[in-house]
Order: structure tokens, then sequence, then C-alpha cells
């Protein structure tokens, strides 16, 4: 259908709702990149005014993807509650406006109206709201879950504790969580994203956590961010599994970039209920989100990432989770550039999540390759936390120093408490105080040694017996363990000056880290004494700022490159690439040490590996379009992934089999960590060594191929490459 409106003698058409709906979106780089924009300022005001007034009906009658080509669509059309609807199936969309801001919309009939929103609706009323709107109308929105203490209820805000470790280590991840627990975080969930994706790894950091939880008789969850594939089989194993995680996207064909549809979904959920853990609800779904993430699978269907990002939450409400969460500035600045785009969109993110009865937390985060800063977390969070947000991220200093981007840090939870007068939820606060963290009314008690609380007491285990545990030795000790910001003590509920300027000395390096330069020539010269052949190659970005900016340049090589490569006619087991990525640095400094390790053992193997491609301003997708060319079996890139504050020189590694233009992500296996502090140069290659070797023989990579590897594996193989190094 299409939808015109007139205005100062200007008339402006749009060809159809889809068109209407990223027309009237407020600027982002995303839509930017996608060709999905208004033409100038004046076009989107003029589609937020025929978005207006438009009826809301017309959500029912015209869908943004087909029905009968996508699931999402199917799940959102098939489960309206039209009844719920009633409330508001006369109001156009500028009507739905004024009535959520209107005293009539209340925390109980915005309940009762939930089911009847599409995510459509959610996402075009936003569209016209102002960031005050946005937060007014989520401050109403109550909801509530429960799994072993209960989420969401008014006057609480609850908290992730993140503690991440680049190699997954046990230790270090205790060490960050009991810095966690000591600040008060925790009670939304303890999550922990692997380093790796091997299931036994995941079942061991589960049962970790378990013991834990049962020795502080701890009320609270668990859950380490896995594939949901993984879930599975740790269920089937009998791990102590209590919340299902997976990241979802609003379109089917973002879903199978994941690795996953709605049926995998239904059956992980019902896995989930039959162990029964939960003692006060059974929530038992925890799910992530983030705009652009379909953009950058590719599988937007020409529709917005906003809205996009509305169609996820649906596929969330259909799972009745415990947690959703916006990731909102993960992605980086292709999809939103800056702070004020992140900002706008974690508030449009919680708004329509909570429209449409989800439990919205957001990780108020962003990468160093976007234009953005804690100040930008910083108003994002109170913002949040005036709306009404169920949960945010608790990671140590606020860095995370196994994904390597920033969040919001155990301080910052204590911050917004105190600032807005938020609670932990009420279980948790109980414990709290049983624990000798917290005084009454659910602030942190800022008096006496809290290190020597029954927490720091029960980990004593981690510090030698013969040292009096003391706060400031208790956290040197700690500290041998993880790389993690741990034991910052607070000043009243903030970082104290040393640890504020120490973090921005390290942001300001990750920041440089971005536009390092690959050292082509000395690369080239460390794999002719590899006695491995290189083709120098570009990407078709042209400068920096345009390979941050313009991703779909990055994964394919320019003109001249691709000339060069119709001039090769061998065929390749093997094509390894090498590549800047957003870290230089850290293909400058590992590569050749890695594949110094890799190339003589497949080498022995017979493996007929090809040149060696060293390739400027890339992405990791450029692999695909190299191994196409030079028609090759598998391609391992090798690139800078984006640097963190304590990482800038981080490498990940990227194996895919029978790659091809249409690949997707779903189909890579991935190491990452690979660096100084994290994964050793002999342990990553020991690992690729046996995922190359494993794709080969069952002919499949990415979601498909699990890292089975045994320990004993691993240390066998490190200690053959050991041998062949020496």
């Amino acid at each position: 259908m299409n939808y015109t409106h007139t205005i100062a003698g200007s008339v402006y058409r749009f060809a159809d709702l889809k068109t209407l709906l990223a027309k009237a979106t407020p600027l982002r780089s995303g839509d930017v990149l996608a060709g999905l924009v208004a033409g100038s300022a004046q076009e989107r005001v003029a589609a937020q005014m025929t978005l207006a007034d438009l009826p809301l009906t017309t959500f029912l009658s015209e869908v943004v993807i087909p029905y009968e080509t996508d699931e999402v669509t199917r799940l959102i059309v098939d489960t309206h509650d039209r009844a719920a609807f009633a409330i508001v199936a006369h109001l156009t969309v500028g009507g739905l406006r004024d009535w959520l801001l209107s005293d009539a919309a209340d925390t109980e009939t915005l309940a009762r109206l939930a089911p009847g929103l599409t995510p459509e609706m959610a996402a075009a009323v936003t569209k016209i709201m102002r960031l005050q709107d946005l937060i007014l109308v989520g401050a109403k929105c109550r909801v509530v879950t429960r799994f072993r203490n209960t989420i969401g209820l008014p006057g609480r805000l609850s908290t992730r504790v993140q503690p991440n470790h680049p190699t997954d280590d046990p230790l270090g991840v205790a060490a960050s969580l009991l810095d966690g627990l000591l600040l008060g975080g925790g009670d939304a969930v303890i999550g922990i994203n692997p380093a790796t994706d091997n299931v036994d790894s995941c079942v061991r950091l589960l049962t970790m956590l378990d013991e834990l939880r049962i020795r502080f008789d701890m009320p609270a969850q668990s859950c380490v961010l896995t594939h949901v594939t993984n879930a599975m089989q740790a269920m089937e194993r009998g791990a102590p599994m209590d919340l299902v995680f997976q990241s979802v996207a609003g379109t089917q064909a973002a879903n199978t970039g994941f690795g996953i549809t709605l049926s995998m979904l239904r059956e992980a959920r019902e896995m989930a209920l039959a162990l029964r853990r939960g003692t006060v609800g059974d929530n038992v779904m925890y799910f992530e989100t983030g705009q652009g993430s379909a953009l950058s699978a590719n599988a937007h269907h020409g529709v917005d990432q906003q809205t996009l990002e509305a169609r996820a939450y649906g596929v969330a409400r259909a799972f009745s989770p415990l947690l959703v969460n916006t990731v909102v500035g993960f992605i980086g600045p292709e999809y939103l550039y800056n702070g004020k785009q992140i900002i706008r969109a974690g508030l449009e993110d919680h708004c329509c999540g909570k429209l449409l009865g989800l439990p919205m937390g957001c990780d108020v985060c962003y990468t160093n390759h976007a234009e953005a800063d804690q100040d930008d977390m910083d108003a994002l969070l109170t913002l949040l936390g005036t709306a009404g947000c169920t949960f945010i991220m608790g990671i140590p200093g606020a860095d995370d120093v196994m994904l390597n981007y920033q969040s919001t840090s155990f301080h910052d939870a204590l911050y917004v408490r105190r600032a807005l007068g938020k609670r932990p939820a009420p279980e948790f606060e109980a414990w709290l105080e049983r624990m000798g963290l917290f005084q009454g009314g659910g602030e942190r008690r800022l008096t006496g040694d809290t290190a020597l609380s029954p927490v720091a007491q029960e980990l004593n285990a981690l510090v030698p017996a013969s040292t009096a545990l003391t706060r400031a030795v208790l956290w040197d000790q700690l500290r041998r363990f993880t790389p993690a910001r741990i034991g910052i003590e607070p000043t009243g509920v903030s970082q104290p000056t040393d640890a504020l300027l120490s973090f921005q000395w390290d942001h300001a390096g990750a920041r440089d880290a971005v536009y390092s330069e690959l050292e082509a020539e000395a690369l080239e010269a460390e794999f002719c004494e590899l006695k491995q052949p290189v083709l120098r190659l570009k990407s078709g970005a042209a400068t920096r700022q345009e390979y941050l900016q313009r991703p779909d340049y990055g994964r394919r090589l320019n003109s001249v490159s691709a000339e060069l490569l119709s001039t090769e006619t061998a065929t390749w087991d093997v094509i390894f690439v090498v590549a800047d990525g957003l870290s230089a640095a850290a293909a400058n400094s590992h590569a050749a040490p890695l594949l110094g390790e890799v190339l003589p053992a497949l080498r022995e193997l017979g493996w007929h590996i090809g040149p060696v491609c060293l390739v400027e301003q890339a992405r990791v997708a450029i692999g695909d379009d190299i191994a196409s060319r030079l028609a090759a079996e598998m391609v391992v890139v090798l690139i800078g992934e984006r640097p963190g504050l304590s990482s800038p020189d981080s490498l990940g590694v990227y194996l895919t089999w029978k790659p091809s233009c249409e690949t997707r992500d779903s189909q890579r296996n991935c190491l990452s960590n690979i660096r100084p502090g994290g994964q050793s140069i002999t342990f990553a290659a020991s690992r690729l060594l046996y995922l190359m070797a494993e794709s080969r023989r069952r002919l499949v990579s990415g979601v498909a191929l699990k890292e089975d590897a045994g320990v004993q594996y691993l240390e066998n193989r490190m200690q053959v490459l050991s041998n062949h190094s020496s």
C-alpha cells in the first residue's frame, strides 16, 4: 500500500509500510548503511507525520516481511491477542503515543495491553517519541519474573555479574565473581560469556557456579552464555543448568545466521523446565538482542534496524523469559555511530520491550571504535534507571577483558541505586544483609572490612593459608588469576581517582590501536622465512574511516586485488588470510608466530596450502571472497579483534569449510583472545589444528562442528608443537 503526506506544498510518498517505518526512524548509521534512511530531515518528519496518522489496525493487515517466508512474522501474527488489542484498536500511532503518556495508561492497563501490541506497533510509536516520552512510558510498564528471586518489582534494579575471563580459568572467574558479590551484584544472573565453544568447559563453569551458589545459600541464578545447542548437550550430560541463553533476531534469516530456529528454542526451554531448578518461579530463558544484528547478517529484508529489534522482542515474548538484554552499543559504529545514537537506541529498546511485556535489561556499553565514552554511558545509565530498567551489567571496573568492550561496573550499579533510590531483588537483598555486605534499606555497608564477610572467607582457599586475609592482601592474591579490574574499593559509591584515570589511559590506548596499520612488508618477510608464498591484497574500503562505517566494503576485495587473484589457477586445501581487522597490532604481533606452529604440522599431514593473503582494511568475511576466487576448500582468517582496554593486540581466528559469498556467521568456528594474558600461541595452534582436522573429516564448520577435543588431546598436541618449535 502506498502512503502519502502533503505539507507546505510538497508531497511525500512512501511505497509500503516498511519504507514508511524506515524513513520515519531517527537517524542512525545502520540505516544509512542499509540505504533505508530518509533523503532529508524534512522527509523524515513527513514520514513521522504520516506514521502518526496511520491507524494501528494497519499493522494487522500489512506485514513488513511476508508471512509465507518468515517464521518470525508467523509467530507475531499467529500469537496476536485481539481481545487485549481492543483497548487501543481505535487509535492511530500518534493517538497511541498520546494515550500512553496519559494517566489512563497506568501500570495495570499497560500489562493487559502488552499481548495486544505487535512489535511493529511498538516500534512505530517509539519512532515519534522524544527521549522523555520513552522514559515516562517505560517507567509505567512493570514486568515481574521469577526463578530463584523476584526481578522487576517497583523500586528495584537488578544486576548481572559478568565475571568473564579470556581463557575461562575458573579461578579467574571466581575472583571476578567475588568482586561483584562484595559490591552487591548478581541478583539478575551470574552470567559468563565463555571464551570457547567447548561443551566440557561450559559444564565445568556451570558446575563451579552451582557449587558456589549452594555453598553460600545464594538466592540467585547462573548462566553460561553458550549457544543453545551447547546448552542442550550440557543438560543431556546432567549439567546444573539454570537459564538457557540465546541471542535472537527479528527475522528468520538472521536467526538462521545464529544457527537457531524457533522449534530449537522450544525444545531447549522444555528441557530446562523439566529440570525444575527454580525455587520461586519457572522463567528459564535468557535472551540477548541488539540493533543491527539482522543488518550485520544481511538478513534485514529492507526493514530498519529498530523495527527488527522490536521483532526480536516478539520472538523473546513467546518463551516467557526471565531476562531480555539489549546489548545496545556492542556491535559498533557502523550500526550506532556515537553516544547520541546509542543513548537513543537504548531507550527505544527498553520502551519497546516493556510495552511488549518483557523484563528488559540493557548492557549500557560501547566499543573502542565507536565515537562514545563513559560520559555517554553515565547519561544512558541514569536515564534507564529513571525509566525503570529491570537490570544492568556489572563488570569489574566496567572493562570486559574477554569481549573487549566497556560496559557498566559494580560501582555504577551502586551509583544509580543510590541516586535513584533503587534496591536489589528482595530475596537477594536479604541475603546480602545476612552476609554482612549490605545494611538495611538496600545500601552497601561502607563501614568495616567487607572482605572479611562470609563470602570472602569461603573463598579463602584462593589465598595461602599463612596469609592474613586483609582487604589489600585478598585482592593482591586474586589479581594473579585474572587481568580484570577487580578489587577497586569505592570512594563513596564511585571509583577512586587513580582507577578512573587508569581507565582513561587504557581507553586512549585502545582507541589508538584501532588506527594501527598492518606491517605488510615485515609480515611478508616473516612468512618467507616460513617458506610460505604471500599475496598482498586490499579490501574495497579505501580509508580507515570508510572501513569503520562500511563493513560491506571490508568484506570484499577491491578491483585490483580481485584481478590479481584471477591469475591464480591452482586449487588448495586451505588458504590462510591475515588481516588487520580492528587492531592491526594483533596481526603484526601474533599472526606469524601462530602460523609458525600450524604450518609445519599441516605440511607433515600432506595439506595443500595456498599462499598467505595479507589484506588491509579487511573484515572476517573477506576470507570467503578470497577462498572462492582461489578455489580453496577451507579458509582460516587471522584478524585483529576489536581492542580492549587490557588487550589492544588480541587476535581472533575464524575457520570456514567450503566458504562462499553466501556463508553465514553460524558456519564459522572462532578462536578468540590469542594474546599475552589470553590464549597462548601454542594452545591456540593446538585448538586450530584440531578444528581443521575435524572440519575436513566431517565436511562442516560452525555450529555443526563442536570443539570437543579433550584436555589430554590438547596437551599432547601442545607437546608435539613444542617439540617442533625446539
